[in-house]
């Protein structure tokens, strides 16, 4: 369990949605957030809070149990031996998240529940995309219209032209409030400007 204590409410907190079961990278769209994440985790808010991230290839495991990859290779098992109710169940992880009951050391019950990607939808300030031409997203596109319904804005960092996206897709992104960037360097500094951002300073070493 994370520590309790951290109380993130005021937080800017950010999603970064894309493919991730069929990827043009075959990385299960790890690549282009591993690569993103960092730099805005390095940023701060004009609270000095940081920016919290969520990023589905990294808490699918504390959801189902399974990393990724071995999270899909489960569902294409469940899919070809006609196991419904595990298909169901599994989805309902990843898409509701779970609730857990604890008995704390009191003897009484804490809930504690793990988000899933329709709540990281709905307490994100703002929502990250990146879709390559080659991916097969899906869910991508039920989190961007959940997004558009809600005013998140979505930012979607360009890989190809335009008319090779979903026409309803760049409606969501472009009704939402949110905007489309030919980099992530481009997107970088329209962050740092639109949210009054600053770089973390480095942590000075013991005796320098």
């Amino acid at each position: 369990m994370p520590d309790q204590n951290q109380i993130i409410n005021s937080y800017l907190k950010c999603y970064l949605i894309g493919a991730m079961e069929k990827t043009q990278e075959g990385d299960h769209g790890r690549g282009w957030r591993d690569r993103i994440r960092p730099e805005l985790e390095a940023r701060l808010d004009p609270n000095s809070n940081p920016i919290y991230v969520f990023d589905p290839t990294l808490m699918e495991t504390e959801r189902t149990g399974y990393d990724v990859k071995e999270f899909h290779a489960k569902l294409d098992d469940f899919i070809s031996t006609g196991k419904k109710d595990k298909i169901r169940e599994f989805m309902d992880l990843i898409w509701r998240g779970k609730t857990t009951l604890y008995q704390n050391v009191k003897g009484k019950a804490d809930i504690y529940h793990t988000l899933g990607d329709i709540d990281y939808v709905r307490h994100s300030n703002f929502i990250i995309c990146l879709i390559n031409e080659e991916d097969k997203p899906c869910g991508t596109y039920f989190e961007a219209g959940y997004a558009y319904e809600r005013n998140v804005p979505i930012y979607l960092i360009k890989t190809m032209a335009l008319a090779k996206y979903n026409k309803s897709f760049l409606g969501w992104v472009l009704g939402s409030g949110g905007e489309i960037f030919e980099n992530q360097k481009q997107l970088l500094e329209f962050l740092d400007k639109e949210y009054k951002l600053k770089i973390k300073e480095p942590k000075k070493e013991e005796g320098k």
